[in-house]
This record gives structure tokens, sequence and C-alpha cells, in this order.
């Protein structure tokens, strides 16, 4: 019995050192590339061939030699993590972009491929040697059921404690090598006495590791300076801070700071001057801004120059605790000051959690940020966000949203982005002027008395005021605010507004445009690509998508290869389907998650952990009830029984999440409960597929070590592709419904596949 949990713990270490390498490498590699969405799904992508080619690898070995390839396997997993965040930090260094230039898709697939690919390939290596090592006492079928589950539940702890300890408590780096130091101990603990060469590889592992976390934090500093020197060249680092919700590096000299979110500029301070035009500019937009609710833009000194207008209450939201905190000690000491005024309140809060909880009405609604580049920043530039917006104004209020678009001329993506904003924004609210870019402004209420960028009527309200400064007048207003670029900026956007999809919570097509931008920018192939790409009807899409199932489904059926055969093939196809299938899953309830909570950066972990316990539940239970029977008629039925349920999953997903998100109160710990929920069911019907493809394999003739690694391969292949194309293109292109419903398409074609491939075969697959 002893013997038996110690292996099992090496199992479980083997998925402990797995899931936190792959959370920890993700966000270093967004970091890395300027905070890109698309990196997340690169990243993944890279990962999951990393698998596929290592599990393939490793089938080919010796049975013999699996004990031996387990132990190289986990000591090399246990170093890799520490070994990839230090080598992404230096390689970024080394291909760092001019000032002002984006990181392109090349320099994403070159990063995610030298960081991520080799962990990877590791760990669908140790899966199929430990699976073929533990055949050899539990039998081929349920010695590979065991490793998965354990494997499971270790990756299950490891997204808890990266989210517990990183950003909290400690830096991703000593996480990185504590975690490998104590996988590399419970592998040492499990491994059977007399393997001397197993037993010298862990054991230098964990001293490699015990070493990593002792020089971590002079590691940590080193490597993070060299990234930051290719992110921001000609300027030093002078503190970083990683936060639950993101990175933050901090550079400058001589009281000059400039700030950079997830490796994305995002702000230089103090600028007096731009926050004295910004400033004055957005409170004459409101006829009397008395009570005000400002979204960010403190470090920008927006805060100090609105207080100015006779305002009465302010309340500042910030979402991120800590990083107000990393960056409030650095602010000018004005806007310090105006952080202590008696009328201001600093809310630490989600922006839309905070907006369907307040019952306060207010004269003036500033939105500050970035472009909805990524899938965060895109929930709070959709119709759902600006409704809460609307329901917040005084009859007199005005909304205030910021959005770059172009000094002249509103064309291409850029016009497709605004486009975007503008008829979100249009379909909430009955008056929505724009001003000249490229730093627009938009501005909407309800009076059309009250919204206006008429220059003369802002400054009357400016002389009304009679605020004192020599940085800012009613002189400057026309030269801000033409009259004829202003009717013309709003002529372009309502042109664009009238050829794009306006941005939705269930469809964000702002972050599509905003990214397709970005991309372009770059000037690479890469970016031509994906605009080719986006540019796709939504049916020429699902037919790409469903392609490589066609035509295995053609193969099945005018194939004349042996019955075996064909449903061995059926099998591995099924396991493809189901891991695209089950990372489809994960990405529309991740992004439905963050879209009511926004704190994914800090919940990732867990949420993954809740899923990989459900992939555990769905394998045992399957295990038990397909698995432990005499395999063979059996599990085919099995196959086409758990490809069922998913498919009622994938259908029924759109209108559970639904009603979910609606029966819970808006905040953090309900919102983890719906969408817990939901990924937890997710991965019990995914995960089922895994042991029973398994039997049908062995039936058909597989050995343990072949099975295992041709499911690994085509499971993490298919998740690979999945993730690739699915929070980039997918969901913001077909909506979070139709997203579901192309996944439940694609279950079809397997279970028709299925039963193809059993047609005409022997009695015992019928």
């Amino acid at each position: 019995m002893a013997r038996a949990l110690a292996q099992h713990g090496t199992f479980f270490a083997a998925g402990l050192v797995g899931m936190v390498a792959q959370v920890l490498l993700l966000r270093e590699l967004v970091v890395g590339v300027a905070g890109d969405e698309l990196a997340i799904g690169v990243g993944l992508a890279a990962w999951l061939l990393g698998v596929a080619t290592g599990a393939r690898v490793a089938r080919g070995r010796r049975r013999p030699q699996a004990p031996r390839d387990a132990a190289v396997g986990i000591a090399l997993l246990t170093v890799l993590p520490v070994v990839g965040i230090v080598t992404g930090r230096v390689l970024r260094s080394a291909v760092g972009t001019d000032p002002g230039e984006l990181p392109g898709l090349g320099l994403t697939l070159i990063l995610a491929t030298v960081t991520l690919v080799p962990p990877g390939a590791t760990v669908g290596w140790t899966f199929t040697a430990l699976a073929s090592s533990a055949s050899r006492h539990w039998g081929p079928s349920a010695g590979i059921a065991r490793v998965y589950v354990a494997e499971s539940l270790g990756a299950l702890l490891g997204g808890l404690l990266v989210t517990v300890l990183v950003g909290r408590y400690l830096p991703p780096l000593p996480v990185a090598a504590l975690v490998g130091l104590t996988g590399a101990l419970l592998a040492l603990a499990g491994t059977r006495d007399g393997r001397l060469e197993a037993r010298l590889f862990l054991t230098a592992a964990a001293g490699l590791c015990a070493f990593l976390a002792l020089a971590s934090p002079r590691l940590d500093t080193w490597s993070e300076r060299l990234r930051f020197a290719g992110i921001a060249p000609g300027i030093p680092l002078q503190a970083v801070r990683d936060t639950p919700r993101q990175h933050l590096a901090l550079g400058g000299r001589e009281g000059v700071w400039h700030l950079y979110a997830s490796g994305q500029y995002a702000a230089s301070f103090p600028d007096h001057w731009s926050a004295e035009v910004r400033g004055h500019l957005v409170a004459c937009l409101a006829p009397r801004p008395e009570r005000v609710l400002l979204m960010g833009g403190a470090e920008r000194g927006l805060l100090r120059v609105v207080l100015q207008h006779a305002v009465r209450e302010l309340v500042l939201v910030v979402p991120d605790r800590e990083g107000f905190a990393f960056v409030r000690a650095r602010l000018a000491g004005a806007d310090r000051a105006a952080l202590e005024d008696p009328r201001v309140r600093v809310v630490h809060d989600d922006p839309r959690r905070r907006l369907s909880r307040s019952e306060a009405r207010y004269d003036l609604i500033v939105l500050g940020g970035s472009d909805p580049v990524t899938l965060l920043q895109a929930r709070l530039a959709t119709t759902e966000f600006y409704q809460l917006c609307a329901a917040r104004l005084a009859p007199n209020g005005v909304l205030v949203a910021e959005v770059r678009t172009a000094p002249n001329v509103l064309v291409g993506e850029t016009a497709a982005l605004a486009g975007s904003l503008y008829g979100a924004m249009r379909q909430v609210l009955p008056i929505v002027h724009a001003t000249p870019g490229p730093d627009a402004l938009l501005v909407a209420g309800w009076n059309a008395e009250a919204v206006t960028v008429d220059p003369a009527v802002l400054a009357e309200r400016w002389d009304r005021r009679g605020i004192a400064t020599d940085s800012f007048g009613g002189v400057l207003l026309p030269t801000l605010l033409p009259p004829a670029r202003v009717a013309e900026q709003e002529a372009a956007l309502l042109d664009a507004s009238a050829r794009v999809t306006p941005s939705r919570d269930d469809r964000p097509a702002s972050f599509l445009h905003a990214l397709a931008r970005r991309q372009s920018m770059t000037a690479g192939p890469g970016g031509r690509v994906f605009n080719v790409a986006i540019r796709m009807s939504a049916w020429t899409i699902a037919l790409l998508a469903l392609a490589p199932s066609l035509l295995a489904l053609a193969w099945l059926w005018l194939s004349a290869a042996s019955p075996e055969r064909r449903i061995a093939f059926a099998a591995s196809h099924a396991v493809a389907v189901t891991g695209a299938a089950g990372m489809g899953f994960s990405l529309l309830l991740l992004l439905s998650f963050q879209t009511r909570v926004g704190a994914l950066y800090g919940t990732l972990g867990a949420l993954a952990a809740v899923f990989m316990l459900g992939l555990a539940l769905g394998a045992t239970m399957a295990h038990r009830a397909v698995v432990s029977a005499d395999v063979g008629r059996e599990a085919a039925s099995g196959l086409l029984l758990v490809l069922a349920s998913t498919l009622v999953y994938a259908f029924a997903l759109p209108w559970t999440l639904r009603a979910a998100v609606q029966a819970s109160a808006p905040g953090l710990i309900s919102a983890l409960l719906a969408h817990g929920a939901l990924l937890l069911a997710g991965g019990v019907v995914t995960g089922a597929l895994f042991p029973v493809a398994s039997a049908v394999r062995l039936q058909s003739g597989d050995d343990a070590s072949a099975a295992a690694g041709r499911l690994e391969s085509a499971d993490h292949a298919g998740a690979g592709a999945a993730a690739l194309l699915g929070a980039v293109l997918l969901i913001p292109r077909l909506g979070l419904a139709r997203t579901a419903w192309l996944l439940a398409a694609l279950l079809v074609l397997a279970l028709v596949g299925v039963a193809v491939a059993r047609r005409g075969s022997p009695e015992r697959w019928k």
C-alpha cells in the first residue's frame, strides 16, 4: 500500500510541476510581447505541440526503459520552468524592438517555441513513460487511468499554488524553483529501491532546484533588468511588481517615470502639460461636474486637474490595489496630495462590479485606459458595459471614453475599431459626439444641450468657472476642437459603425479589430496573415475548422484498412476532437468569467485547477464504469456514450452559462462558483473519454506505451489548435454561442466517425 501511494506521488508530481510550468511561462510570454492576447493562444499551442511531440518520441522507447525515462523526464521538468523563465527574459533582451515599436507575431513564435516547447515535450515524454511503467503493476488500462487521474490532481494543486503565491507573496522565479524542488522530492520518494540511476537523476534535480531557490532573488533581478532593456531600450529599470492582476515595471530617471503593465506601455508621469490640457478639456465636457466617477488616470494627473472644477465628490475606481500602491508611492507631490483631498474616495473594485452595485448618479464618468487590445480591456468597451455606465449617469450627465483613432483619416482596422466602439455606445445613449484624433474622446449622454463638443459652449463653461492656470484657456478650445474636423470625425465614425458589428460581451469585436491593428503596426507577415483571417466570413471560418474532421470521416468511410486500424483511428480522432472541445469550453468560460469579474490574471490557476479536477473525476468514473469491464464491445460503446455526453454539454453551454451568470450576484465568489461548476462539468465530460479511448486502442493491438503516446499526442494536438484559434479568432469573430455550436459540430463528426468505424467490424466492436 505504501509503495503504491509513493508511486502515485510520482504521477502527482509530474502534474504539479507541469501545470506550474505552463501557467508561469504563459504569464512570462505575455509580458515579453507587450501584453498581446494572441500570445496566450500561441503559447498554449507551442506547449501542446511539445506535449504531442514528446509523447510521440516516448512511445517508440522500449518498455523496460520506461522507469528510467520517467525519472529523467521528471528531473528535467523540475528545472525547466526556471530555465524557461530566465531564457525568455534573456532572449527578449537580445531581440529588443526599437522604441515605440510593437513586437510582432514572429517574436511571439520565437519566445513561445524556445520557452514552452521543451517543457511541453518533457510533459508528453514523462506521461507516456509513466503510463508504460504503471502498466507493469496494474495492467495497461488501469495503469494509464491511474497516471491520468493522479497527474490531473497534481495539476489541480499546481494551479492553486500559482494563484495563491505568485503576485501575493513571491515572484514567479522562486515559486518555480520551490515547486520544482517539491516535485523532485515527491518523485524521489516514489522511486523504488534498486533503481539507482533514476534516483541519481532525481537527487541531482532536487539539489539544483534547491540552489536555484536560494539564488532566485539575484537571478530574478538580473533577468528582469535584461528583459526590460528589450521592452524599453535606453530606459533604466527602477522597480518591478507582480500583482494578482498584472506585471508592473517602472523605468526612468530624475523623477520622470515610464510605467509598463504586463510589458505594454501604460503611461509616463508626471506630465504637467498633457494633464492640464486633457483634464480641463474633459471637465469642461460636463455642464456641472459636481459628482465625478473616474476609472483610471490618477498617474496621468487627471484627478488633480478635474478637482479644480468645483467638484463636490470624486470616486476613483482602482481594480488593482497592489498595483495602485506601487504607482502611488512614485507620483508627484501634487498628485499624491490630490488623493488625500477629502472630496476624493478611492474604491478598490472592478469597474463593472462597482457600476452594477452602486445606486449613485454622476455628472461626469471618465473611462481612462488603453485600446481593447486584450480581452481584459475589451470587457470595458462593450454595449453591456456602456449600459452600466448609462444607468449611473445623471439626466445632464456626460460619459467620456478615450479611443485612439488617427490624426486625419479613419481607414482600415483603425476605422473598424473606432466604429465598433462608436456603434456600441450609440446603441445605449442617444447623443454621441467625438473629438478629433489621434487621442480621440467619445462624448455621450442623454441631453443634447449638455452633451456637446462645441468650442464656444465649452469656452463659456470654462470662463464661468474662473480657474487660474497658465496651461489652459478658452482660446485653446477652437484649436483642440475645430468644428470642421469634429464633423468630419463624427461622419467617419458613423460610416465605420455601419460597416462593423458593435462590440458586445458575447462577441467582443473591438478586441479583434484592436488586435488586427496592432498586428498591422508590426508590419510582419504574421500580422498580414491574421488580418486576412479575420476578414473571412463566419461560414468560411467554420468550414476550415471542420475540414480536418471531415477528412478523417471520409477516410473512415472509404478506407479498406483493417477493422482494428479503423476503430483505433476513430478513437484517436475522438480524443483529438474532445481535446479541442475541452480547450474551447475552457476558453469560453474563462472569457465569460473575465468579462464578469475582470480578475482572470490572478485566478487563472484556480480556474484551471477546477477543470483539471473535472478531468480526474471524469477519467475515474469512466474507468470504473466502462474500462474495468472486459473491454471490446463495452469500450467501443462507451466511446459513443462519452462523445454523446460531451455533445449535450456543448449544445447546452450557451444557455447554462447565461443562466448561471444571471442567477449569481455580481462578485468574485459567486462568479467563481458559477463558472467553476461549469468548468468542473466540462472537465468531467472531456476527461471521461481518455481511458475509454485507451481501452479501445489497447484492444486494437497497441501496447500501453503506444496507446498512451498516441492518445496524448492526439489530445494535445486538438487542444493546441483550439488554443491558437479560439481566443483570438473564433470567439471574437463568431461569438460565444456560435463557437460552442461549432465545437458541438466537431463532436458530431467524431461520434459519426466512431459509428462508421464500427460498421462491418467484428462482433466484439459492435
